[in-house]
């Protein structure tokens, strides 16, 4: 194994359970991981006010990726390092594109709104658990152009669907547009959870950042993930290491399997790269 100086983790599915906890055995592992001197941060789709509870409850103090890499920032020094919006017509053709092949989207007006989530209907299909926890987050207009002709950029906007539907509309779009980034989240029963983002926006790019400024090099990353948003990146670092809940195509990637995200694997990973540094 090479030499681990960074250790990145994903939040849902990975360090959070079902029921979106940290166990007390992946704090304890963490938390002995930085006492040995290894830089651990979270990398998670979610967005700042929605990551930041489990950020604190860490304790991490060097920058954090949210929004799969859109925005990078050190919530303790209310710092941003990085921040990448989606121009509001990409979000306008992608609301176009929905309607036309009968998909459900989803707009993320900001970065650090509290309430970030526009939608013009209740979802209904495989992402309802998503929809339901994120209640808190969501607001319901009768259409979401009432949003984006009033501004020029937003955070993101998302596409949910059936798989084959969603591909179509990514390759509509990439053959009017080019300023975006598809990020495939999750596919669930035959459904893609698909965001899209500003020109160069992923996991993976994001790393770039922290490689710089900790002058690492990527055998010095271990990357502990669970889904599709986190291939490109575990494609990347030195030591990638998937949950056993994950997708095959994830455990493909990975160098190391650990346990489930509800049996604290985080920790069981944790173990397996500070064990092989001693």
């Amino acid at each position: 194994m090479p030499l681990i100086k960074l250790i990145c983790i994903d939040l849902d599915g990975t360090l959070l359970d079902d029921e979106k906890k940290i166990s007390e055995k992946d704090k304890r592992a963490i938390h002995l991981a930085r006492s040995k001197g290894f830089n651990v941060t979270i990398f998670t789709g979610r967005n700042y006010y929605a990551a930041l509870p489990y950020v604190q409850e860490l304790g991490i103090e060097i920058p954090v990726v949210f929004q799969n890499g859109a925005l990078i920032a050190t919530p303790s020094l209310n710092k941003i390092f990085r921040m990448i919006t989606l121009h509001s017509k990409i979000a306008l053709e992608v609301v176009n594109l929905s309607k036309r092949y009968e998909l459900y989207p989803v707009l993320y007006e900001s970065f650090f709104s509290k309430k970030d989530m526009i939608i013009e209907k209740d979802y209904h299909g495989a992402f309802e658990n998503y929809f339901r926890f994120n209640q808190h987050r969501t607001r319901k207009i009768d259409r979401l152009e009432e949003v984006l002709y009033k501004t020029e950029n937003v955070a993101e906007i998302a596409v949910v669907g059936r798989d084959d539907l969603v591909e179509n509309l990514v390759q509509s779009l990439s053959n009017k547009m080019d300023e975006f980034t598809p990020v495939k989240n999750q596919h669930v029963d035959g459904e893609i959870f698909m965001e899209i983002f500003g020109k160069d926006v992923g996991k993976e790019i994001a790393l770039d950042f922290l490689l710089n400024l900790f002058e690492l090099n990527l055998s010095e990353v271990a990357y502990i993930g669970d889904n599709y948003n986190d291939l490109k990146i575990m494609q990347k670092v030195g030591f990638p290491i998937s949950m056993q809940n994950a997708p095959d195509d994830v455990k493909k990637v990975a160098k190391f399997i650990t346990i489930s995200n509800n049996e604290s694997g985080v920790s069981l990973a944790i173990e397996k790269i500070t064990g092989a540094m001693r």
